[in-house]
């Protein structure tokens, strides 16, 4: 059985597509749990009607909790859960069929080699605009995302996130291993990717499994790269800080100080840029 985890927000406009592309999977064994993190449009009416229609597959998790904000409320939800594979989900992405079941074939055959211990999987996604229409094939592309390193290095994991939230699954071992968030991570999915990291595996699936809306509210949205050291040096302040920003929100957990994780920036960068 897989939990999966949907937390929303005002997500009236998309979310019985998405909540559709579910009960469209190949694979069935799984539960849905929502939690809604203070809607005030019609968001509650959705959910309700599809607990009714689904009592046994759709669930409302029900707290005092009030408006937390999306890592918080993912973390009531993560908390909650009971099955021995985790999903998370967003509210306007829709996931392509057979998600699901590449995901847990993918994490049973890493059980096979990696036995007891904690484990993830995630996905490349098709970046679409709130039509559906595609912007990107791949979004891994598209941001000059390299799992095939990052999955493997936490430092350059800790500058660099690979892992999708709305991608990924992950078994019990990996929720215990990421409970409970610590404040000020960067979002729950890199905090999860990390803890993962630390005494288990991760390893991808090179194929899209979600189509990736971009509406123009996405909490966190996909950016093609592009490098330009001439404007690097132009916004050399903004630079700076965000980079002391990503190591602020991964020290001490992954660094042991800013020099570290500078000679990690420089050898990655390199690596993408030079090596190739």
């Amino acid at each position: 059985m897989i939990d999966i985890l949907l937390s929303t927000y005002n997500g009236t406009k998309y979310l019985q597509e998405q909540i559709d592309s579910l009960l469209n999977q190949s694979f069935t064994d799984w539960n849905l749990l929502i939690r809604d993190d203070g809607s005030i449009d019609n968001t509650l009416d959705i959910i309700d009607d599809y607990c009714q229609k689904y009592p046994d597959k759709i669930k409302k998790l029900s707290d005092t909790n009030g408006n937390v904000g999306v890592i918080r409320s993912f973390e009531i939800l993560l908390q909650h859960s009971i099955s021995d594979y985790i999903m998370f989900c967003d509210q306007d992405d829709v996931w392509l069929p057979d998600k699901i079941s590449l995901s847990i074939q993918k994490i049973k055959q890493m059980e096979q080699k990696a036995g007891n211990i904690p484990l993830l999987v995630h996905t490349d996604l098709m970046v679409v605009d709130k039509d559906l229409k595609i912007i990107a094939a791949s979004l891994w592309k598209l941001g000059c995302i390299r799992p095939e390193i990052l999955d493997k290095n936490i430092y350059y994991m800790g500058m660099c996130n690979s892992v999708t939230g709305c991608t990924l699954i992950m078994n019990r071992q990996a929720k215990e291993k990421s409970l409970p968030f610590p404040k000020n991570i960067l979002m729950h999915d890199a905090w999860i990717a990390l803890s993962v990291m630390k005494k288990g595996k991760i390893d991808y699936i090179v194929e899209p499994t979600v189509q990736y809306r971009q509406h123009g509210s996405n909490v966190y949205g996909a950016e093609e790269y592009k490098f330009s050291l001439k404007d690097k040096l132009l916004r050399i302040k903004n630079t700076i800080n965000n980079n002391l920003n990503l190591y602020h929100k991964s020290h001490p957990f992954v660094y042991k100080n800013f020099a570290y994780f500078l000679y990690h920036k420089i050898k990655y960068f390199c690596i993408i840029h030079i090596i190739k």
